[in-house]
Order: C-alpha cells, then sequence, then structure tokens
C-alpha cells in the first residue's frame, strides 16, 4: 500500500484534448465532455472534465477548463481542479499558425500532487500545420507549456498528429513528456478514433504512460460540439 501511496503523490493528471495552437472564430463556442476510466498500479478511478473555448475575437479565444477524478478504496486520493487561460494567435497562414497561451489553475487534478493544488500559472507556446488536400487531410502540432505553483513547477512538451482515414473518420495520436520539481515525471500516449458528424464529435480512445516511474493507463469517451 506504501508503494502505491508513493506512486499517486507522484502521478501527473492526464491530459485532456484540447485545441492546441488553434482558435475559434469570433462569437463561436466549443465544448467538450469527457471521461475516463483509468488505472493506476492496480487502483482503479473515474476522471471526468469538461471544456470550453470561446472566440473572443478574431485573435483571442478563451478557454475554461473544470475537471474531477475519484478512485475506488482510496477516497484521500479524490480531488478536483479548474483552469482558466487566453490563447494569442500571433502568426496565420493558410497551412501554418503560432499561438500562446497563459491563464491560472488550480487544483491537483490539474496540477498534480505534491503541492501542486494550489493557485498557479500556466504559459505555453504552440505552432500547428495543417493540410487539407482533396484525399486524407491531415494536421499535426508541438507545443511546450509550463505551469508554475511555487515550489511546484511542472514543463510540458506536447506534440500530436492525425488525418482522416475515412471519410467524417480521424485517427489522433498524441504524446506528452512531463518533468517537474519534487521527481515529477511522466511520458504518455494517446490514440483515438474520432466520427465527425454536422452536429457533434464523438471520440473513443487509449491512453497509456510509457514512462518507468509507474504503471498507468486509461479509456475514454469524449463528447465535443461547436455552437
Amino acid at each position: 500500500m506504501w508503494g502505491k501511496l508513493l506512486i499517486f503523490s507522484c502521478v501527473l493528471p492526464w491530459p485532456m484534448v484540447e485545441a492546441a495552437p488553434w482558435i475559434q472564430e469570433e462569437g463561436a463556442l466549443y465544448t467538450r465532455a469527457a471521461l475516463v476510466k483509468e488505472a493506476v498500479e492496480g487502483l482503479h478511478g473515474y476522471r471526468g472534465d469538461v471544456y470550453l473555448e470561446y472566440g473572443w475575437s478574431e485573435t483571442w479565444t478563451l478557454t475554461l477548463k473544470g475537471e474531477a477524478v475519484r478512485y475506488s478504496g482510496v477516497a484521500g486520493f479524490d480531488s478536483q481542479g479548474w483552469r482558466a487561460t487566453a490563447r494569442r494567435l500571433f502568426y496565420d497562414s493558410d497551412r501554418i499558425k503560432i499561438s500562446g497561451e497563459t491563464g491560472l489553475l488550480q487544483g491537483s487534478a490539474i496540477g498534480g500532487r505534491n503541492g501542486c493544488d494550489r493557485l498557479g500559472a500556466e504559459a505555453r507556446m504552440g505552432i500547428s500545420w495543417s493540410s487539407r488536400p482533396q484525399r486524407n487531410p491531415y494536421f499535426l502540432y508541438l507545443e511546450g507549456a509550463g505551469r508554475f505553483h511555487g515550489s511546484c513547477e511542472r514543463q510540458r512538451l506536447e506534440a500530436a498528429y492525425g488525418y482522416e482515414a475515412f471519410p467524417s473518420f480521424w485517427t489522433i495520436t498524441q504524446i506528452w513528456i512531463e518533468r517537474g520539481a519534487t521527481d515529477a515525471q511522466s511520458d504518455k500516449i494517446q490514440t483515438e478514433l474520432v466520427w465527425q458528424t454536422e452536429k457533434f464529435d464523438l471520440s473513443l480512445g487509449l491512453r497509456q504512460e510509457i514512462g518507468n516511474a509507474f504503471q498507468e493507463e486509461g479509456v475514454f469517451i469524449a463528447i465535443a460540439r461547436t455552437f
């Protein structure tokens, strides 16, 4: 049991899919809700989150995220958190976009344990490249992020690649590499299948810790819609 407690003290939260370097059109509201069934060193739990983006202007997008996690039999590790940021588009061409993002976050469900549940700040920079030929459109992006909660700090590198495997069906693969204070170390990979319809997007996917510090995996379902 003490080994599991030590692992939980260092485990980092699952990073939910977000829109990365892209921004929303002015006046558009993007919504996404996800539910994850996850396992960490044999302990099982559920994580849920709601994520919103609002196109404030042609170059600014506001984001808000709430997240909570509950573990069966270890209520002491149940947690919740929130995150609010503003994203600014700096460069926009037909294929390449560059943006920066900054904001506040609080809660160990968002920022990780070992003191990261206090109020903190986040800063991001990212670049994306997309192509939409008549057949097999695809995209990729790379983003660096830092989270700061006093003595508790996190640095994260994120990368993703997605393509339309079949009409209205996308496959997306994401990788997160995270390092930080209090021996925080996590490398995760996620693969999902996204079904796009005229009214909503439905996602099914798998996540797995690929580092050697601990065992963690999850399966998730998510639904998204733009208003």
